[in-house]
């Protein structure tokens, strides 16, 4: 097979970088995808070929979720490795092989997996796998618990087992380190500037880096990141004009007008992300909460808890747990004070580390008045049939294993049905109590929920021949989704049985507060 391939200049950067994880980031249509699918052909062929003159290379194609996984990424691979020369195989896993001869008398031997890593379950499947190289496609909806995830697991094959092991009889010599050549890929369009590719790309390292100096250095030294140029140029007056600079153009069907045509009818964030590549939130779909209205809902000034309230608790858990602190007020207002979201961490971490001492600094004089956890599961990594609640509650301590202490109880929250979830925070959303006040009111710090009710949080529009658009029934799983998911159940709780009485005023005109189910 001949592959007719020419890189961009910005390909040409990708292809030449030495570097273990490279990332491409650019909008849509400049060749991100087949750049990165040519590298993992190259280093297929640049393998060393072991005792048979066979060059082993195994590799693990990501996408977010299955229907992109299947419509996009394994389209665009099918465009360049027919499946005359690669058959694909669908069940149980999605996977492919390719076998080549090449001109030396040597030959390519590529396993690759297709992969979509929606659940916790998907995950798993990538960290038992012994690979040479991952390409992460569309990063931007990938949670960094992948990223680490697939650097741990490249560079594992070949290995020795594999035909390079020392064969005196044929006088062949194996090498130490069979893999010649481990990486991993990324590509994506422009995400916004909270996402970890801008952290890591624009601004050196993580933002939670303790010691950023040191995490600048240790970036620099493992990732590189190239950018495509915008294949337009904005005038200000909302007219375009071609950039001498674009790349891909000749591939592209009607050239620049593949981008012109892309103008009319689109908004200005659609515009500025997909075509201009630049940092941004998209929302290509349809907001979960059309009820919401930033200038009403969010506070115009960071609020505090209110005293003689109890502080109650939503958790999700999964690759990116996350906990929503909230109150109900006496008037039936919900505050949502505080979010906390963290990156591949199991339960007992995220409690131990970060929940319990947010609470102990932040709420040390509140009681807590429930805390409800996802019922569907427990987080990664905690195994052997130990759920995430009875964790939280030091079920499952053995002798010489320090104890949680939480100070609470939690429970499972009452249900797990979307559309239930979703009426409870709907419930708050669309109701005014007290003297015209919002039923909900969520402080400007709470980043990720408020970008999620700004359209973040979204059933993602699918591709259909009919006039009228169509979305998905279920909410796309990205970085909101998981905030998201905790406010539910913190609101399922407000409202399936809580009960938040205050007391008459004393004579010290304090109030105090009594908790509990009905």
């Amino acid at each position: 097979m001949k592959i007719k391939y020419i890189a961009s200049p910005t390909g040409a950067k990708f292809h030449a970088s030495n570097k273990i994880v490279r990332g491409f980031k650019g909008p849509v249509g400049n060749g991100k995808s087949v750049t990165c699918i040519t590298e993992m052909l190259r280093i297929s062929h640049a393998q060393e070929p072991n005792i048979d003159g066979i060059r082993k290379t195994r590799w693990a194609v990501i996408r977010n979720t299955n229907p992109e996984l299947r419509t996009t990424t394994l389209n665009t691979w099918k465009q360049w490795i027919p499946e005359i020369i690669a058959p694909i195989v669908m069940h149980p896993v999605i996977t492919t092989k390719l076998i080549q001869p090449i001109d030396d008398g040597t030959s390519i031997d590529m396993e690759v997996y297709f992969l979509a890593l929606d659940k916790p379950d998907d995950v798993k499947k990538l960290l038992s796998m012994e690979l040479t190289g991952v390409f992460i496609n569309e990063a931007r909806q990938i949670p960094y618990a992948v990223v680490k995830g697939a650097r741990e697991r490249i560079g594992r094959y070949p290995a020795r087992i594999d035909g390079y092991a020392d064969n005196p009889e044929r006088g062949y010599v194996g090498p130490k380190d069979p893999c010649t050549r481990k990486c991993l890929l990324m590509d994506t369009n422009p995400p916004d500037t909270d996402h970890w590719w801008y952290q890591l790309a624009e601004e050196g390292c993580l933002r939670k880096s303790e010691n950023k100096d040191q995490a600048r250095k240790q970036t620099a030294e493992i990732f590189d990141f190239v950018n495509g140029p915008p294949p337009l140029i904005s005038n200000g007056d909302g007219t375009y004009e071609p950039n001498p600079l674009a790349e891909n153009i000749d591939f592209l069907p009607g050239g620049f007008q593949y981008y012109l045509d892309m103008i009319a009818g689109n908004t200005e964030d659609h515009v500025n992300v997909q075509v201009l590549g630049n940092y941004g939130v998209i929302m290509e779909g349809k907001p979960v909460y059309p009820e919401y209205n930033d200038n009403v809902h969010c506070a115009t000034e960071h609020f505090m808890p209110i005293k003689g309230l109890p502080i109650c608790l939503g958790w999700d858990g999964g690759l990116t747990p996350s906990l929503t602190v909230g109150q109900l007020t006496d008037t039936g207002q919900c505050r949502v004070i505080a979010e906390l979201v963290a990156e591949d961490m199991g339960v007992r971490q995220f409690a131990r580390d970060i929940v319990k001492p947010f609470l102990q600094s932040k709420f040390a004089d509140f009681e807590i008045g429930f805390s409800l956890f996802d019922p569907s599961g427990s987080f990664r990594g905690e195994g052997e049939g130990k759920s995430a609640v009875g964790i939280l509650n030091d079920d499952y301590v053995e002798d010489g294993d320090p104890l949680l202490e939480m100070g609470f109880t939690t429970e499972p929250a009452p249900t797990n049905d979307p559309t239930k979830r979703q009426d409870a925070v709907k419930s708050f959303l669309i109701r005014m109590v007290g003297k015209g006040d919002p039923g909900l009111l969520i402080d400007k710090r709470c980043k990720q929920i408020r970008k999620g009710f700004m359209g973040g949080y979204q059933y993602k529009r699918v591709q259909a021949g009919g006039v009228e658009d169509r979305f998905r029934e279920v909410p796309d799983k990205n970085q909101y989704s998981h905030p998201h998911d905790s406010l539910q159940y913190l609101c399922l709780g407000f409202v399936g049985g809580y009960v938040q009485q205050s007391l008459v005023e004393l004579g010290n005109d304090d109030q105090q507060s009594d908790t509990g189910y009905w």
